[in-house]
C-alpha cells in the first residue's frame, strides 16, 4: 500500500483550527454515460457485494467497485454519492484517478522511447529545462528509467513541510508546477540513484516535464492523442475546469479531519488538489474507463510488448519483502503462493481512494474508489485499507 500525500501533515492538521465544516462540498452532477452491461449472474456478485456492505456498514461513505473477466462485468456500488442529501452512489460516476495517472504518463515516456525520441539510460539533465535540472540534485546521474521506477532517490515534493503547509493555508489555490519544483531544488537525495526504492511524485511530475520538452506538446494534448482517442476513453479527463467538473457526476468526497469519525466534506479542495496533481495523480475517468485502459495496456495496444515487457521490469527496497514497482505499475502480493503477483496501482487524495488490479491467474481486472480520504492515522486509514485488502485478496484468489 502507498498512500502518497500528507502523513507529516496530518500532525499539523490536528492542531490547526481548520475551516468551517462543509465548506468544500459541491453538487453531483448527472451522470451523461451508461456503464457496459452487467453480468446479474456473475459467479463474483454476491461475495464482492458482502464485503462492500461490510465496510459501508462500518463507516465508509461511498464505495464503487468493477470487475471485469470472462464472466464479463459486474459493479457494485454502496453508500452515497453526497451523504448530505443521500444521492444514490452509481457506477456511471466520474472519480479523480489521483495516483492511476501515473500509469497513463508511464506509457507515455514508453511510446516515446518507442520512438526512440528518449532513451531511457541517459541522465535526465539530457532531456530537462536547464533550470530545472540544475535545481535537482544528481540530475547528471538520474536516468529516465530512474524516474519511472521510484529509484532515483528525489524527495517526494508532496510529503514537504513547505508543501503540506500550502496545504492547510491555501487549499483551493494549489501551487503551480514551477512552484512545486522550486520547493525540490537544492534537496539532497535519499540516497545515491538506482541503489534503493522510494515512492516519489517528483519523479512523475519530472517525467511530465520531460515528455512536454521532448514532443513540444502538453501532456494533456498528449494523454489524448496518445491514448485516450485512439482507445476511445470518452469518460476519461484532464485539467477539468471547475465549471465543467461540477457538471459532471463526480461524488463527494469526505475526510476524517480529527480522526474521531466525524466526517467533512472537502469535495472542492480534492478538485483542486487533483487538477494540480498533473502528471502524477490528474486523471479523472469512470470505473469502466480505467478498466477498459488496463485491458488495453496488458493487451498491448497502448505500448508495444517490448515496452509492456519493461513496464513489468519489478524493483525491489532494500527493506522490502516483495517486489514494490515496475515502471508506472506496483505490484501487489495479495494470494501468496500464486505463482505471479498482480499489478496496478493506488491512488490517494484528501477526500478519496483508488485502486486499479490486474490479476494474471485469473484474468480479472479490478477497480475500486472509495470517498474517503485515509491521510490521517486513525480509524478511516484502517477502515478503508482493510477494505481495498479484503477485496484484493479476494479477486487475486478467486478461481
Amino acid at each position: 500500500m502507498k498512500t502518497n500525500l500528507f502523513f507529516f501533515f496530518a500532525l499539523v492538521f490536528l492542531l490547526a483550527a481548520g475551516c468551517t465544516k462543509d465548506v468544500y462540498d459541491l453538487p453531483v452532477g448527472t451522470p451523461s454515460t451508461e456503464a457496459p452491461p452487467v453480468n446479474q449472474a456473475h459467479p463474483m456478485k454476491d461475495s464482492i457485494n458482502a464485503i462492500v456492505g461490510r465496510y459501508i456498514a462500518k463507516g465508509i461513505p461511498g464505495i464503487q467497485v468493477a470487475v471485469k473477466n470472462a464472466d464479463g462485468w459486474y459493479f457494485a456500488n454502496g453508500g452515497y454519492a453526497r451523504i448530505e442529501d443521500q444521492r444514490a452512489l452509481s457506477s456511471e460516476m466520474v472519480n479523480w484517478y489521483f495516483s492511476l495517472t501515473k500509469i497513463y504518463t508511464a506509457a507515455l515516456i514508453m511510446k516515446e522511447w518507442e520512438s526512440e525520441n528518449i532513451n531511457l539510460e541517459l541522465p535526465i539533465d539530457n532531456y530537462l529545462p536547464q533550470e530545472v535540472a540544475a535545481g535537482i540534485e544528481g540530475s547528471d546521474r538520474i536516468t529516465i528509467r530512474m524516474l519511472l521506477n521510484h529509484t532515483s532517490g528525489i524527495v517526494n515534493l508532496t510529503e514537504l513541510p513547505e508543501y503540506q503547509l500550502w496545504q492547510l493555508n491555501r487549499p483551493l489555490e494549489q501551487p503551480t508546477v514551477e512552484e512545486r519544483l522550486a520547493m525540490v531544488y537544492g534537496k539532497p537525495l535519499m540516497f545515491e540513484p538506482g541503489s534503493d526504492f522510494s515512492y516519489s511524485n517528483t519523479n512523475y511530475l519530472l517525467l511530465q516535464n520531460i515528455l512536454e520538452q521532448v514532443s513540444r506538446h502538453p501532456y494533456e494534448s498528449l494523454l489524448r492523442s496518445k491514448i485516450l482517442a485512439p482507445l476511445h476513453l470518452n469518460h476519461t479527463y484532464y485539467n477539468l475546469p471547475e465549471a465543467q467538473a461540477r457538471q459532471l457526476s463526480f461524488p463527494n468526497y469526505y475526510f476524517d479531519r480529527y480522526a474521531n469519525e466525524q466526517l467533512e466534506n472537502v469535495s472542492e479542495w480534492n478538485l483542486a488538489l487533483a487538477n494540480a496533481s498533473d502528471g502524477y495523480g490528474g486523471i479523472a475517468g469512470t470505473p469502466a474507463d480505467a478498466i477498459r485502459f488496463m485491458e488495453a495496456l496488458v493487451g498491448e495496444e497502448v505500448v508495444s510488448p517490448a515496452s509492456l515487457d519493461m513496464m513489468y521490469d519489478w524493483v525491489q527496497g532494500r527493506e522490502s519483502t516483495q517486489p514494490d514497482y515496475g515502471m508506472g505499475l506496483e505490484y501487489y502480493q495479495f494470494a501468496p503462493g500464486l505463482s505471479q503477483g498482480q499489478y496496478g496501482h493506488e491512488g490517494d487524495g484528501i477526500g478519496c481512494t483508488t485502486q486499479v488490479m490486474y490479476v494474471p491467474e485469473n484474468n480479472t481486472y479490478l477497480y475500486i474508489n472509495c470517498t474517503v480520504g485515509r491521510q490521517i492515522f486513525g480509524p478511516y486509514l484502517f477502515k478503508v485499507t482493510d477494505f481495498k485488502n479484503e477485496l484484493c485478496g479476494y479477486v487475486a484468489k478467486w478461481r
